[in-house]
């Protein structure tokens, strides 16, 4: 039986979620096994309540799990679970990963610069053209961006990243198959083309506000830093860029007049100590992306490699230490300890920290 089905199966039953689906795979050694395992077998579970064992060893939950598999593919929804080699890696480092990802379309491209571009609702003139100018020349450079399709500063990001040519993706506060709001209905087709339309919720889950700051995370999860145009003292957006800060995440800030209600946000985080940028080519720069080749400088990227290699031995050493001591950000760390790590050259002994292999 092929362990993306039963990785669905699992990570869609009610009460299992990612550390309990970890501690079942951790306890039988291959999903196959979980899945075989009768309520006998699962008692031996360490910490796994009688209304869970329940829960897998009904027959009737697993041929419901898989009809909903197969519609999944007849409506050409891919799915990936926390399983996965395509599970994105940075979010596995995320407080309270996703156990999984519905997508339409692509998921982005880690080895480009993500930016996540948020901020208000009801946004200015001012913020709209703001949001569209960055999303179409920073598109245009080759970095991909995400948002959350929401009206005003969300949708216009998107708009301008399409205009720019390049690919954009959407974190939905709802199901993949629900489009909302409403009228982005051309914009969700395009991006859904031109990129990837993402939620971890069931795929026909209608909007809830609840469920807004739930995605915030995983735009911030995504992403190589969040651009934020406006936002008022207290939105959504804010807490966007406050898990973009918690996961150690760049912030950057399309600084605000002095005194306008949808600045009040902005401001404070420049006060703070967010990056503040006035244009599309202050990101650029800091990413070390020319807009005449539209990528990434490699040069340094090799010699960062070695550098974080340097700082390995047979004792572990922490992400942050490595950061710390090469004067790095922690995302730049993360970046190429990654990929040290794709390449058996380091290998991960706890939750962020690393050895020599």
């Amino acid at each position: 039986m092929e362990d993306k089905y039963i990785a669905y199966w699992l990570c869609t039953r009610p009460g299992i979620g990612v550390k309990r689906a970890e501690r079942l795979l951790e306890h039988f050694g291959a999903l196959s096994e979980i899945y075989r395992a009768d309520a006998r077998r699962l008692s031996r579970v360490r910490g796994l309540s009688p209304a869970c064992i329940r829960t897998l060893s009904d027959s009737r939950g697993r041929e419901e799990a898989r009809r909903e598999w197969e519609a999944l593919g007849e409506r050409g929804i891919r799915y990936v679970s926390c399983f996965d080699r395509e599970y994105p890696e940075r979010l596995r480092w995320i407080y309270q990963p996703p156990k999984h990802l519905y997508i339409r379309g692509e998921l982005p491209d880690m080895s480009r610069p993500v930016i996540g571009i948020v901020g208000a609702r009801d946004c200015t003139a001012y913020g709209r053209d703001m949001a569209r100018l960055f999303g179409r020349h920073l598109a245009e450079a080759g970095l991909e961006v995400i948002s959350g399709m929401a009206r005003g500063i969300d949708g216009w990001a998107h708009q301008g990243a399409l205009e720019g040519g390049g690919k954009t993706y959407a974190v939905l506060g709802c199901g993949v198959d629900v489009c909302y709001p409403a009228e982005h209905r051309r914009l969700y087709d395009c991006i859904k083309r031109r990129g990837g339309i993402l939620s971890e919720l069931p795929v026909e889950m209608r909007a809830r506000p609840s469920f807004f700051p739930m995605r915030n995370r995983i735009i911030s999860g995504l992403s190589d830093g969040i651009l934020l145009v406006e936002a008022r003292e207290r939105s959504g957006s804010l807490i966007t860029a406050d898990a973009a800060l918690e996961q150690g995440k760049d912030v950057f800030v399309v600084p605000g007049r002095i005194g306008d209600v949808l600045s009040v946000g902005c401001n404070r985080l420049i006060r703070q100590g967010a990056v503040p940028v006035t244009s599309p080519q202050d990101i650029l720069e800091y990413y070390g992306v020319t807009p005449a080749d539209g990528a990434e400088k490699t040069g340094g990227e090799e010699t960062a490699e070695e550098r974080i290699l340097a700082c390995m031995g047979a004792v572990p050493v922490h992400l942050d230490r490595v950061a710390a001591e090469l004067k790095i950000s922690r995302t730049e760390a993360m970046k190429g300890i990654l990929k040290l790590k794709k390449e058996d050259r380091i290998r991960e002994t706890a939750r962020g920290y690393f050895v020599l292999s």
